[in-house]
C-alpha cells in the first residue's frame, strides 16, 4: 500500500519490479534466498528500494549488498514508511516518513502481524 501511494506522488518516469527477500523473525537471514528475475534492467539505473518498515536493517543490508554487488547501478537509495533508527545502520541514503519506537509493533496499511491484518486501511499499534 505504501508503494502504491508513494509512486502516485512521483513526478518523473519510473519502472517498477519486485524482489523477494523473505525473512521471518528468528530465522538466520543469511540462509534465506533473494529472488529477482530482473524484468526491469538495473544496469546504469538509479534504484530505490521501497519497503514498508525497517526494524533491524539486517534484511535490507543483505538486499542492498546483493543489488550493489550484482548489478552495475548508478545509485541506490531506500524509501520506507517506518524505520526504527536506533537499530538500523545501513550504508545507503534513506528516506523515511516516520520513526517507530523500538518496542512498537504496528499493523495495517500493508504491515502484517502473523501474516494477517495487512488489509486494515489504517495503521494501529498492537498492544501486548
Amino acid at each position: 500500500m505504501f508503494t502504491a501511494d508513494l509512486v502516485r506522488e512521483l513526478n518523473f518516469n519510473i519502472s517498477m519490479d519486485t524482489i523477494s527477500c523473505p525473512h521471518t523473525p528468528g530465522d538466520n537471514q543469511n540462509n534465506s534466498t533473494i529472488v529477482y528475475h530482473e524484468n526491469v534492467p538495473l544496469k546504469n539505473q538509479h534504484v530505490i528500494v521501497i519497503d514498508d518498515a525497517i526494524e533491524s536493517g539486517g534484511t535490507m543490508k543483505r538486499l542492498t549488498a546483493y543489488l550493489a554487488d550484482n548489478f552495475e547501478i548508478k545509485s541506490l537509495s531506500i524509501a520506507t514508511l517506518f524505520v526504527k533508527p536506533s537499530r538500523v545502520d545501513i550504508p545507503f541514503k534513506q528516506y523515511y516518513a516516520l520513526e517507530m519506537p523500538n518496542d512498537d509493533l504496528l499493523v495495517g496499511y500493508g504491515l502484517p502481524w502473523n501474516n494477517q491484518l495487512r488489509n486494515v486501511p489504517y495503521i494501529s499499534k498492537v498492544v501486548k
